[in-house]
């Protein structure tokens, strides 16, 4: 995957050359990882940009950004006017938007009262959405929820996926499933999972150690509106070999079918189940 940020983006209020945002070396959220970030997808369609659900990442970049002592003054219809702006003075075409929310000045210590910038990214990507993953159970754990929150997108918690993900690279995998404290599996490096078992599809619930991605919620949402059970609970390593297929779901990657966990192989892109899910998906977000 390749990603070619735009040359202009959205800063404070109007529209600059990229580097212009960019903070300080001296900068607490560059040595401390004291920020928020959201990842959105804005899909060209002829004439026209489609973004799903747009208002709840907003929503989930400023409780972060609330939660973390960064409170910033422009409202979400602000930040969507200003997205459609750089959208705007750029080619027209499918595009990762990262809005983010952190400190630019030059302050290294722990402080809260530096003032708070915001920042929205518009970046071409190169990606495959299609080809199954080899994935690896991380020697890496998930960070608790009790340490550090991560139900929203604190740029510091990622340390942990880059790990997870860099490890499962050098080994030969594309990703890496994490567990928990307790051996439960959580989550890959930067998307959520699912299984299928017959007709169920299974996700692990809800915790304060797993990211409750919109990405998620919409496909539980579609799965529900077609009468296919869902089942959400703890999901063990050793349940694996039970199930019928598997995939990660996020924003940016969308619904990506796994074909293998460890020495566990799955043909996930051939289910019904599975591509009924995908069609689905796309036809919701892509308008």
């Amino acid at each position: 995957m390749t990603f070619v940020p735009a040359a202009i983006a959205w800063h404070n209020g109007k529209l600059v050359e990229r580097e212009q945002a960019a903070p300080s070396i001296a900068s607490h959220s560059l040595h401390l990882g004291v920020g928020v970030f959201d990842g959105i997808m804005a899909y060209w369609n002829q004439d026209h940009y489609y973004i799903h659900r747009l208002e709840a990442h907003l929503d989930r970049l400023r409780h972060g950004a609330t939660q973390m002592g960064l409170e910033f003054s422009w409202s979400n219809a602000e930040l969507n006017s200003g997205l459609l702006a750089l959208l705007e003075a750029i080619p027209p075409k499918n595009y990762y938007i990262r809005p983010i929310i952190y400190r630019s000045g030059a302050y290294l210590n722990f402080n809260d009262t530096m003032p708070v910038d915001a920042t929205i990214l518009a970046v071409t990507i190169a990606r495959d959405v299609t080809t199954p993953l080899h994935c690896h159970i991380s020697k890496y754990e998930r960070v608790s929820g009790s340490a550090i929150p991560v139900t929203w997108k604190i740029c510091g918690t990622y340390v942990n996926s880059y790990l997870s993900r860099r490890a499962a690279e050098k080994d030969g995998f594309n990703d890496a499933i994490m567990l928990d404290s307790k051996g439960l599996i959580t989550e890959a490096s930067a998307a959520n999972i699912f299984f299928l078992q017959q007709d169920k599809l299974i996700t692990p619930a809800l915790n304060p150690n797993i990211f409750p991605g919109i990405t998620r919620s919409t496909l539980i949402d579609i799965a529900q509106d077609s009468n296919i059970e869902v089942i959400e609970r703890n999901i063990k390593p050793a349940e694996l070999e039970n199930f019928d297929a598997a995939f990660l779901a996020a924003t940016m990657m969308e619904i990506k079918p796994i074909a293998s966990i460890d020495n566990i192989e799955y043909r996930s892109s051939d289910r019904p189940l599975f591509n009924q899910l995908l069609h689905q998906f796309r036809q919701i977000t892509h308008q």
